[in-house]
């Protein structure tokens, strides 16, 4: 058994109680929305008391965007991921990639890794709480603003690697793409999963829009 020193053994349970109380945050946020969701409810589901949780956060607002953050990375990694695995087979297609191949590349790179409707929902909710309440605005705003800068540069990787380019600048081209995402997001929370214009159409969506933003880099 490693022997932890005494400086770093405070640090270390304080980021173990830290991650149990966004487990549980993120579990107790699902079932009840944002407002809905109790501080005595997440300390409960955490087991820890009222104490532990404002010790490691100021308010409910500053877990939940300690929470979007880690989201927002993990979202980061998992497309980082899957960049790396369909770079080769993007860099050695043979030809031109048509809208239906490249429909079948966004659909692995896009795919949803748990529940995409319900995290938008949450995200729309604290938005408007954002909107509402200036002390969250700089917060939230913030970090939309990192989290987009970093899924901008895997997305141009991504587009890179299938031979083309986009024909406008890359913050609006990934400005555009989001939002056709995000109105698909939309339409599946109204409207349910079949709906016309939701997840399962994105793929589709985008590859037209891919084409009508990007040109080729190769002949």
């Amino acid at each position: 058994m490693t022997d932890v020193p005494a400086s770093t053994a405070p640090s270390a349970r304080r980021q173990a109680t830290r991650e149990r109380l966004l487990e549980a945050a993120s579990e107790v946020f699902v079932e009840d929305g944002f407002q809905g969701a109790a501080v005595e409810a997440i300390c409960q589901r955490a087991g820890f008391t009222r104490g532990a949780f404002y010790s490691n956060f100021s308010s409910k607002e500053e877990l939940f965007l300690a929470l979007l953050e880690r989201e927002f990375a993990r979202r980061a990694a998992n497309l980082e991921a899957k960049t790396a695995a369909l770079s080769p087979a993007l860099r050695g297609h043979e030809g031109i990639i048509d809208p239906a191949q490249a429909a079948e590349y966004i659909t692995a790179y896009l795919a949803p890794d748990g529940d995409a409707a319900t995290w938008y929902v949450l995200e729309t909710e604290f938005a408007l709480l954002a909107m509402r309440d200036p002390a969250n605005s700089p917060g939230y705003s913030a970090l939309i603003a990192r989290s987009h800068a970093s899924m901008a540069g895997l997305v141009v990787a991504a587009i890179s690697a299938a031979g083309r380019r986009f024909t406008l600048p890359a913050e609006h081209a990934i400005a555009i793409l989001a939002g056709e995402y995000e109105r698909a997001l939309r339409i599946t929370v109204l409207e349910g999963d079949g709906a016309s214009g939701g997840l399962k159409h994105v793929p589709a969506l985008i590859s037209e829009l891919l084409f009508a933003i990007t040109e080729p880099t190769r002949g």
